[in-house]
């Protein structure tokens, strides 16, 4: 497992010693011709305290993402998963109003955004084009996978278990879309995160409805392993939520079996599957 930090500057104001440090530790610099410089980086444990000196010296924060080997990932029985491919936006986008539409809304808190329970299907303006993509999010909603009817129907006939297919609505046309499904997730998972000072960046609680969220580091999520032991479906959302502001979104897990599924149906274009730790 590598950590690997995504490093965006403004060259004009980023220091030579910041540049020449990134340089020596062999990082690799995005070519631009635009006055904002990138640069990844994996960091190491002998000289990453100097990395993160010199990120708050230039007050810069990086985006974290962990490289995993594959022996690794064989390794791993549980995944978090989320899409790169990210369409369309729910409806009605104006003020927010899908949250009426799609969520029970009763429970909801306006501070934190937690509460919200599905109580009808997504709506969108237009049909993907998946090309040879096969799950995409929707913006603003971080906790939800859609699938195209070939993924479909590879899931179905590999008898996986947790989730049903809900439609989703044209919002214009007021009909269902023929390519295009939600993957319901039916079950959550009893609390168990522990290892916080790696998983969690920081923790939020809500001055106004008192519930708890995460902000995630990047750096992998370590569990409790006796609440996955008896799990008997392939598809869950963690118990625990995440997000800044607004956000409020669990992360969905999936089964080393529907792990397998994906990959050898070649249905992972644009999938980010990340093992799920176990406490040792």
């Amino acid at each position: 497992m590598k950590i690997r930090h995504r490093i965006a500057y403004d060259k004009e104001k980023v220091s030579i010693t910041f540049i020449k440090f990134l340089e020596e530790k062999n990082a690799n610099f995005e070519k631009n011709n635009s006055n904002i410089g990138v640069a990844f980086l994996c960091e190491e444990d002998d000289w990453k305290e100097d990395l993160y000196r010199f990120l708050s010296l230039e007050k810069i924060t990086s985006i974290i993402d962990v490289i995993y080997s594959k022996e690794e990932l064989e390794k791993a029985q549980w995944f978090s998963v989320r899409s790169k491919f990210r369409f369309e936006y729910p409806q009605p986008e104006d003020a927010f109003e899908y949250k009426n539409n799609t969520y029970e809304s009763a429970k909801y808190c306006l501070e934190c955004g937690c509460g919200l329970e599905q109580k009808d299907n997504f709506r969108i303006n237009k049909a993907p084009r998946w090309a040879n993509r096969h799950f995409l999010m929707l913006n603003w909603i971080h906790d939800e996978l859609f699938t195209n009817s070939l993924a479909k129907e590879c899931i179905i006939n590999e008898r996986l278990t947790g989730f049903k297919f809900l439609d989703v609505v044209n919002h214009k046309k007021n009909i269902l879309f023929d390519d295009i499904f939600q993957i319901y997730i039916e079950n959550k998972l009893i609390a168990g995160l522990v290892d916080l000072n790696q998983s969690v960046k920081e923790v939020l609680e809500c001055r106004s409805c008192g519930k708890i969220k995460y902000i995630y580091s990047g750096k992998g999520l370590t569990y409790r392993k006796e609440i996955f032991e008896d799990l008997d479906y392939d598809i869950v959302k963690t118990l625990e939520t995440f997000g800044d502001g607004y956000t409020c979104a669990r992360k969905i897990l999936v089964s080393k079996k529907l792990y397998h599924v994906i990959n050898n149906y070649k249905l992972d274009k644009d999938l980010v599957f990340e093992p799920i730790n176990f406490e040792t």
